[in-house]
């Protein structure tokens, strides 16, 4: 995912003057993944793409509070991930089930029926487990698994020391192999 850490210092500064046509660029860079990111936190596509434009609004309308000195993406991220956070508050609920992003391999339907059965029901299975795990646990595990991002670039988002991000990992995989076996996964 390091692409999505790398947004040219350029585009930011031109972002920062006000540079309509520079946001629009990193809009474009950036929604896709915060889309993504606010969908493995709130799990319903609307809400995804709602927190998602607000977050990119919220960008604009703060642009100028940006510290130059600092990585970009992680200040973006807090952005997302809290707006995201509280909106999950407002509707005084869980995650929803996890969206469609676990989708079928390419090719699966090229398989055989009771192969492509066999990974609709694990796909299931990892979406109710993913769903039933804390906002934490959901968060760290698709923000390594899912998102590729590595142990240092998530301890950066998520503004803690990198051997935390590690055991926070570790121990959120754990819970969730634990929901897995309870609803009978097969590895």
């Amino acid at each position: 995912m390091g692409d999505v850490q790398e947004v040219a210092r350029e585009l930011i500064e031109r972002c920062r003057q006000r540079d309509k046509a520079a946001f629009r660029k990193l809009v474009d860079q950036l929604m896709r993944p915060a889309y993504f990111q606010a969908l493995s936190l709130l799990g319903n596509p609307d809400d995804a793409r709602e927190v998602s434009q607000e977050a990119f609004f919220r960008l604009w309308q703060y642009m100028d509070k940006y510290d130059h000195t600092q990585a970009f993406y992680p200040w973006f991220y807090t952005i997302l991930r809290n707006l995201s956070l509280n909106a999950l508050r407002s509707k005084k609920r869980r995650p929803e089930e996890v969206g469609d992003w676990l989708e079928l391999e390419a090719g699966a339907e090229e398989m055989q029926p009771e192969r492509q059965h066999q990974m609709r029901q694990e796909r299931s299975q990892v979406k109710q487990a993913l769903s039933a795990l804390c906002i934490e646990d959901r968060e760290i595990i698709c923000l390594k698994d899912l998102h590729d991002f590595t142990y240092k670039e998530i301890a950066n988002l998520l503004a803690i020391p990198q051997g935390t991000a590690m055991s926070r990992l570790h121990a959120a995989r754990q819970r969730f192999r634990q929901l897995l076996e309870e609803i009978g996964y097969e590895y």
